[in-house]
């Protein structure tokens, strides 16, 4: 369970994007950007091999340039992975958000699996094309290279808008089975704001 709290927003570093650790990838996107609270986008095109890329057709409520496109890879019996370089025995989040908008134009909602590795994450269901399902999990790296998996279609074709992966320092998120299981998100609650505002880092 990860169950994240806040009284109200705190402040970014200087330069968030260069922190250790610290990657933000535009899924489709043809250059790299920085978004309105100071994160740097990174296009994914090195990080992954194979898909192709596509615009969304359907609008919505996100504006942000790394909600405009996708990456999206064959329906087929492969597994399309995404490989990022961390720091062994070291804690990680890894964050992946999937908006569907109708990119491929048939109106037919994909279905799909995550994989962190060769280690299971989640069945990825869209049932709306304009708002986004997001995946959150905390895993202790036990390789040079982190890899995020999209694989086994049934509808559709696997795709995904956003993929960010997040350092930890110290005993954090520190669990007794962490080398054998990683965390999956629960709930995350913002105690006593004032808003339904986003608070992110």
């Amino acid at each position: 369970m990860c169950v994240s709290s806040a009284s109200k927003p705190y402040h970014l570093p200087p330069s968030p994007s260069r922190a250790a650790g610290f990657i933000s990838l535009d899924c489709g996107g043809a250059r790299d950007h920085t978004d309105a609270i100071g994160i740097q986008w990174t296009s994914d095109a090195t990080f992954v091999s194979g898909g192709q890329t596509a615009q969304l057709l359907v609008q919505n409520g996100l504006q942000s340039q790394q909600f405009a496109t996708v990456r999206y890879f064959p329906a087929d019996n492969r597994k399309y992975c995404y490989t990022m370089n961390v720091r062994n025995r070291t804690r990680y989040l890894v964050r992946a958000t999937f908006l569907y908008g109708n990119f491929d134009n048939s109106n037919v909602y994909p279905k799909f699996d995550i994989s962190l590795g060769a280690s299971p994450w989640s069945t990825i269901v869209v049932d709306d094309a304009t708002t986004p399902v997001v995946e959150e999990a905390i895993i202790l790296a036990a390789a040079p290279t982190l890899s995020v998996c999209l694989s086994n279609a049934s509808t559709g074709q696997p795709f995904i808008s956003t993929l960010e992966l997040r350092q930890f320092n110290g005993s954090l998120y520190y669990t007794t089975d962490e080398t054998r299981f990683f965390l999956a998100l629960s709930a995350r609650i913002n105690f006593g704001a004032e808003s339904n505002d986003s608070v992110r880092y």
